[in-house]
């Protein structure tokens, strides 16, 4: 239920996104871009990453959310 002042920030997000276009995947830990690790198979396995920042590793990530009013990260 939204507060009387506006929507609350804490609520999530459904947002829908091209899934071509490029996103900044950034570390769950530290909010570093991430690398990509096992490339040659994608497709067929989930996609793994890695951070060089804290040694992070794993298919979860954040994205880095475009500024609404220039569409830019």
């Amino acid at each position: 239920m939204q507060s009387p002042g506006g929507p609350d920030e804490r609520e999530p997000k459904l947002a829908r996104r091209s899934p071509f276009a490029p996103v900044a995947k950034l570390c769950p830990k530290c909010l570093t871009p991430l690398k990509e690790l096992n490339r040659a198979m994608a497709g067929w396995i989930p996609m793994e990453y890695y951070c060089t920042n804290c040694g992070y590793s794993g298919m979860v990530y954040v994205e880095k959310e475009p500024d609404p009013d220039t569409g830019k990260e």
